[in-house]
């Protein structure tokens, strides 16, 4: 199905849902009391929300609320009051109903009876439909988690780690590793890089990105595996810290069309910011050592000022080397009120700014003793700069503006030791010939990447809601425009001492090249949004559709043409036939930027050997060189596109906790960028000596001009749309009853999920080389890409024991690894070739019925590098276990046991155990004040 007709479908499909949705009335009212846990006295002033939505109330002198017109299906109330900690209960609206919601708010999180401390399973992020997970602060404080990517382990299928640094830290949504075969992408992206890069994160309404991200060494990976970079791929979560964030909305299924750049789905993580308590919190194990602060002022009612810094250190390897990764971060939040001292009474203009501040740095020093010379580090700083203004009128339209300048210092640093043999090189940085050099033995090859990466980023959007047709409408519309470039020096080296010794006498090494030299990355993304929720008879109904354009402009401004173009339809649609049963579904197709590495890849080089004449005594050595430069950009490439579908049901998920949720996903991003290898031809000269006596002490004289010619057939290493990343699978997510006797409260989540991942270039196999350089070969065989596959299904039980009048939770998490199989799918039959590569550089395939005559016998050779095999991780399963407990003065003390049955008497399979203490107090009570705040 093309665009067009995929979103003309999605529009039909809009209007016969809406229609018949005319026959919504009042909507339910939901009201209620809020007391104070510790003496059962009402609250005065607790502001109280639907989650999700712009309904609120605040409670009256006798503790009571009010919110009418809230839509039936699964919402949550929030009640929030200075001084307290927030009370967040799940419930499930019936429709043309009154529904009753009391509360009770505590000073400490732990003492209320109804906290949440793993992610709510039938949660909604904030305006969306699709299928989500949710994860509030009191879930973050029970999760052993460093960053961001410690608490995204409360989702379906994610494997349990250690907290810490360890090296760089991307995620993927809904995605399974597959193996790593150099062979199957040249260098470019493998399924994990293509599913994080097309992860969007959002931090306080502002996207991370990775597009100006330079700091990599090529398709030809010199010494990329000691560049610890996140290019390539999703943006290195180390530098948010858990403990700045105050909420995590997942959006595994199909996200609205406000969000955009994206091809898996979205992380939305706000920060705390407002009133909060000044606090200050150590961490300690036997490998990582933290501390973070947190403070939160009220200004006279019109605003609140709120600062927040982190510092934390991890030693990689303790024991064994002296490897480290540290992090500061810290972030400083202003929010003012123009108008009135409410933030959601109409006519209030409201105006958050950020700056935040990080450092990520790793080191690994060099171990004389057992690696002489090999050293890495990087250093990866930056400032971000944010404002969001927002206005809310009558009848509930809003206008919100996001700006935001983000500066990130990118120094990335690797050295090892190289061996070179006595093949000649030329290090121009034209083309030319020249006269060849030796570079013989051992060397040190050092590599420096210098980025300065900026983003400007800004959205424009306004909602209302209104009734067209009788219909009530939520409808939401703007303008997002970004613009990202890289003024950094580059990629930097000393040409005598190439870190590649990969040299053929064909393809030359890379040259140092800078990235200042490269344009801007500019888009430009418009989209509408529109939110329905009513009742078809007797079924309440909610659906959610919306159509974005997004536009890769070809210049470096937002007036410059487009280079390409997406039209992404969404359709999300949830259907109740009773309160505590919901069918949901949704499809919808989104899109991802190429990045400025793949829109403007370095030249690459190629040197030919036109003659080599290596003599015992270096005096009469010589060699004659001709250097060509292709420019390896692809004016075609442009945004790969996913295409995303859910459908699943939900049964309960109200108050009492009892829930059962089963999705099934598809996911397939098609064009996704990987370097296309392209096939072409130089023209050789050859040069003949006069004499070729030895020990005369000088060169031996060359004959001008060249006796002969040949054609080299080579192979230009192209970025292109030509990777497909498919992946599906079921996720399930239960919540048992609670046992109010014990506390105890159960909670399964398991996902299966298949992916296969696939390149459309050919494979020349590892014997090109040789074909390329000997002249005497007139032909080699070529091969259909590789493909791999993985499927993996984790199981994962978090018990939670809750003792609200002792301010204890024990949280004992069991992960079951049932399934961990990765498979390289590359035939070894020697009949497996398609067809074979001439001089000139021409493909010519072979049908498969001709493929076993004797003209091809020559052809018929295994694929060399590539095997049909299979990685089978036997079933497995972790452990780990907190202890969370209220301390006088208002401070939590907490404990933490990862892997805390560690085998490693037959063999470790996860890594190894570790303990830990984290401790956490209120200023005041440090102070010797009384712990309430």
């Amino acid at each position: 199905m093309n665009r067009t007709a995929f979103g003309m479908a999605l529009t039909l499909a809009q209007v016969a849902l809406i229609q018949p949705l005319a026959g919504q009335e009042r909507g339910t009212e939901v009201r209620g009391r809020i007391v104070e846990a510790e003496s059962g006295r009402v609250l005065e002033g607790v502001l109280v929300a639907i989650e999700g939505t712009t309904l609120r109330a605040t409670t009256d002198a006798s503790g009571r609320y009010r919110i009418a017109r809230v839509a039936p299906g699964p919402r949550v109330v929030v009640a929030r009051l200075l001084g307290y900690a927030p009370a967040r209960i799940p419930i499930t609206v019936p429709a043309n109903d009154t529904l009753t919601v009391d509360a009770v708010l505590a000073r400490a999180a732990l003492q209320l009876p109804n906290i949440i401390v793993t992610a709510d399973p039938t949660g909604r992020a904030t305006g969306e439909l699709g299928t989500a997970t949710v994860i509030d602060r009191n879930a973050i404080d029970n999760q052993v988690a460093t960053s961001l990517t410690g608490v995204l382990e409360l989702m379906p299928g994610v494997p349990l780690s250690p907290p810490g640094l360890d090296g760089v830290q991307q995620f993927a949504i809904r995605s399974a590793p597959t193996g790593g075969i150099g062979s199957l992408t040249a260098g470019g992206p493998s399924a994990g890089d293509l599913a994080s890069l097309g992860t969007l994160i959002i931090l306080d309404g502002v996207p991370f990105s990775n597009n100006a991200n330079l700091q990599a060494t090529g398709p030809r990976g010199e010494l990329q595996r000691s560049v610890e970079s996140s290019a390539g791929g999703g943006a290195d979560l180390r530098r948010i810290p858990a403990s700045t964030i105050e909420r995590v909305e997942v959006i595994r299924g199909i996200p609205s069309a406000r969000f955009g750049d994206l091809t898996q789905g979205v992380i939305v993580v706000e920060t705390r910011a407002g009133s909060v308590e000044p606090r200050l919190t150590a961490r300690l194990d036997d490998r990582t050592a933290g501390g973070s602060g947190v403070f939160g002022v009220s200004l006279a009612r019109r605003g609140a000022l709120t600062g927040h810094a982190d510092v934390t250190r991890t030693k990689l390897s303790p024991g064994q080397t002296d490897d480290d990764a540290f992090r500061f971060s810290s972030q400083l939040a202003h929010r003012l009120l123009v108008g009135g001292p409410m933030a959601d009474e109409p006519g209030v203009l409201v105006l958050d700014s950020r700056v935040d501040a990080f450092a990520v740095v790793q080191n690994r020093p060099e171990r004389a003793e057992l690696f002489a010379g090999q050293t890495s580090w990087n250093r990866d700083r930056g400032v971000r700069v944010s404002n969001r203004l927002s206005a809310r009128f009558a009848n509930d339209a809003h206008i919100r503006v996001v700006t935001s300048v983000d500066y990130q210092r990118q120094r990335s640093f690797a050295q090892e030791p190289r061996i070179r043999g006595a093949t000649p090189f030329a290090g121009r940085l034209d083309e030319g010939r020249s006269a060849g050099r030796y570079v013989l033995g051992e060397y040190l090859a050092a590599v420096h990447l210098d980025g300065d990466v900026w983003s400007v980023y800004t959205r424009v959007e306004g909602g209302v809601s209104s009734r067209l047709g009788g219909v009530p409408h939520q409808l939401l519309g703007g303008l997002e425009l970004r613009r990202e470039w890289n003024t950094g020096a580059g990629y930097d080296f000393d040409v005598e001492f190439p870190p590649q010794v990969t040299f053929t006498g064909v393809q030359g090494f890379d040259r140092p090249h800078r990235f200042d030299q490269i344009p801007p990355h500019t888009t430009t993304a418009i989209y509408l949004d529109d939110r329905v929720a009513g009742t078809l008879g007797p079924v309440a109904a909610s659906v959610q559709a919306g159509i974005r354009l997004d536009l890769l402009h070809g210049g470096s401004s937002w007036f410059s043409g487009a280079r390409d173009a997406v039209l992404q339809p969404r359709l999300n649609l949830e259907l109740a036939p009773r309160t505590w049963f919901r069918l949901r579904g949704g499809v919808g197709r989104t899109a991802k930027s190429p990045t400025l590495g793949q829109l403007h890849p370095g030249p690459q080089y190629f040197d030919v050997i036109n003659l080599n004449w290596f003599a015992p005594d270096p005096a009469e050595q010589v060699a004659i060189l001709t250097t060509f430069i292709r420019d390896p950009a692809n004016p075609d490439i442009g945004f790969s596109t996913g295409l995303k579908r859910e459908v699943g049901f939900e049964l309960g998920g109200g108050r009492g906790g009892t829930s059962l949720g089963v999705v099934y996903f598809h996911d397939r991003t098609d064009g996704g960028v990987g370097f296309d290898r392209r096939l072409g031809f130089l023209v050789r000269d050859l040069y003949d000596l006069a004499d070729s006596t030895i020990g005369t002490g000088t060169p031996p004289p060359v004959i001008e001009p060249p006796t002969r010619a040949d054609t080299v057939p080579i192979v230009l290493d192209v970025p292109a749309n030509i990777l497909t990343l498919d992946n599906r699978g079921v996720e399930v997510t239960v919540t048992l009853p609670t046992v109010r006797s014990l506390g105890l409260t159960v909670q399964m989540q398991g996902a299966l999920v298949r992916s296969d991942f696939q390149n459309d270039a050919p494979d020349f196999g590892g014997l090109f080389s040789t074909f390329q350089t000997q002249g005497n070969i007139a032909r080699s065989p070529y091969w259909s890409a590789l493909r791999q596959t993985a499927d993996r299904a984790i199981m994962t039980w978090r018990m939670v024991q809750h003792q609200p009048a002792l301010g204890l939770v024990i949280t004992a998490v069991v992960q079951h690894i049932a399934r961990d199989v990765t498979e390289s799918l590359a035939a070894t039959d020697t009949l497996a070739f398609d067809g074979y590569v001439t001089r000139n550089g021409t493909l010519v395939p072979v049908p498969l019925e001709r493929r076993g005559d004797p003209e091809f016998a020559d052809l018929r050779v295994r694929r060399a590098g590539a095997v049909s095999d299979s990685t089978v991780r036997p079933p497995d399963w972790i452990a780990s276990l907190q202890v969370r407990k209220t301390l006088p003065a208002g401070g939590q003390l907490s404990f933490y046991a990862f892997n805390v049955f560690d085998r490693v008497g037959r063999g470790r399979v996860f890594p190894a155990i570790r303990f830990g203490i984290e401790l956490g107090m209120p200023l005041a009570g440090l102070l010797g004040s009384p712990g309430a705040p």
